[in-house]
């Protein structure tokens, strides 16, 4: 099986979808906790199918590949994310799920179609190498990958826009961050600049460099993602968003990772 290989990126967040937010109706200042509760909800109760393209960087091999996303979410930490890739041949109808869990490591679960069987991803192995998607972001940046505390927060003007840089530290050791800094913008709530640290060192910095209106939600729709330390770098671009598709709860098992109909059945 060829080598894995991971987008950095894909967050929040596919870096993330919002919901309009802004200030508290009072007028007061939005604590950190507030502006990361309203990071977090803003696509919750919603789902989405989506038709996304990968132009990747990988060490000097250059691919480029399009899969399908369905996402869905009952509740803050129940997101679900299913991947079908169908470009280039060579992981064609490869599936990817991931369940987002309470007190407890996430789910990862991968298919393919060469040994047409799935197996369960340790954590450590789907946070680093899955095909070159990181399901954070093709969720469009709403899970918490990693449980964090909040170290600080301050208010910046990031490209022109209004912002809030909020730093995190990780609860718990893991492959991909010990401190995170997010700059989200204060009027959507999407993050735009992502910027993940292990050990001092920058790792991965993920930006949205585009948002668009799609059926009443603000959407980014592109998106580059720059591991540093691995020098690989991924460039994603949304081709096209349903929020309103009804989306079978069968989908997001490990059932429908070996059905190939789902990767023809569009949104």
């Amino acid at each position: 099986m060829k080598r894995w290989v991971r987008i950095a990126v894909l967050a929040a967040s596919i870096g993330g979808l919002a919901l309009q937010a802004g200030a508290l109706e009072d007028g007061a200042p939005l604590t950190p906790e507030a502006v990361k509760t309203r990071w977090h909800s803003r696509l919750a109760g919603r789902h989405f199918a989506a038709l996304v393209h990968l132009s990747m960087d990988l060490g000097g091999i250059h691919e480029e590949r399009e899969l399908h996303v369905w996402r869905t979410d009952e509740a803050v930490g129940a997101e679900r994310v299913m991947v079908r890739f169908t470009q280039p041949e060579s992981v064609r109808n490869v599936g990817v799920l991931f369940l987002e869990q309470q007190g407890r490591p996430n789910d990862y679960f991968l298919y393919q179609p060469d040994l047409k069987r799935v197996r369960r991803l340790p954590q450590t192995v789907a946070n680093d190498d899955v095909y070159g998607i990181d399901l954070e972001f093709l969720g469009f940046g709403v899970a918490q990958s990693e449980p964090t505390e909040i170290e600080s927060m301050e208010r910046e003007s990031l490209e022109g826009r209004p912002a809030y840089k909020l730093t995190e530290q990780a609860l718990r050791e893991n492959p991909r961050f010990d401190e995170r800094v997010t700059w989200i913008d204060a009027e959507t709530f999407i993050p735009m600049r992502t910027e993940q640290f292990q050990k001092g060192k920058r790792r991965l910095v993920a930006r949205t460099i585009e948002t668009r209106p799609m059926h009443g939600v603000e959407t980014p729709v592109r998106m580059e993602f720059e591991n540093q330390l691995d020098r690989r770098k991924v460039q994603l671009l949304v081709n096209d968003v349903d929020y309103e598709v009804a989306i079978p709860d069968e989908y997001f098992s490990t059932l429908a990772l070996v059905r190939a109909s789902i990767a023809g059945s569009g949104h």
